[in-house]
């Protein structure tokens, strides 16, 4: 498939990425696959599934024809850049990640002790030293060679899904 169309998403938790390849999935009319269903075993939050078949599977994922595909997962991504034709970089500032978070509120059924977690999760985003921090998202954005986007607001999110 020639035209195939492989979307990318990736940027802090409370960034948009699934309301983002939600849109996107219908507007173009391909499956969109969420990393978290492939890295959770039963919902976000459960239990974690075997780092090396999660990223086995993203791989082949990737070899569909088409998709829009999102996550966080730093270590993730490189399963799936060398199929993407887009990768997009969700670059929001911290405090509207942390909103956006509190706005959706507890997923999953989780404790109030991991909400609070997951808070000081996305704002350590920043300053965090591994796969998923803000530093390993820009590094794989930059080393992509296809079409890229970064979107640095809920704005230039809303317009680049045709909302404006």
């Amino acid at each position: 498939m020639a035209d195939a169309v492989r979307v990318l998403i990736t940027g802090n938790g409370g960034s948009g990425k699934t309301w983002l390849g939600e849109r996107l999935s219908r507007r173009l009319a391909v499956p969109l696959v969420r990393l978290d269903d492939l890295y959770w075993e039963g919902a976000y939050g459960g239990k974690e599934r075997d780092k090396r078949v999660v990223f086995d599977e993203v791989v082949e994922r990737a070899t569909e024809g088409s998709w829009v595909m999102e996550g966080v997962y730093g270590w993730l991504l490189p399963a799936a850049l060398p199929r993407a034709s887009e990768f997009i970089f969700l670059d929001l500032p911290v405090e509207e990640c942390l909103d956006n978070v509190r706005r959706r509120g507890n997923q999953g059924g989780g404790s109030e002790a991991s909400f609070a977690a997951l808070l000081a999760w996305v704002a350590e985003y920043p300053t965090r030293s591994n796969a998923n921090s803000r530093q390993a998202h820009q590094q794989l954005w930059d080393g992509f060679e296809g079409t890229k986007y970064v979107l640095g607001n809920r704005g230039e999110i809303d317009e680049f899904a045709g909302l404006r």
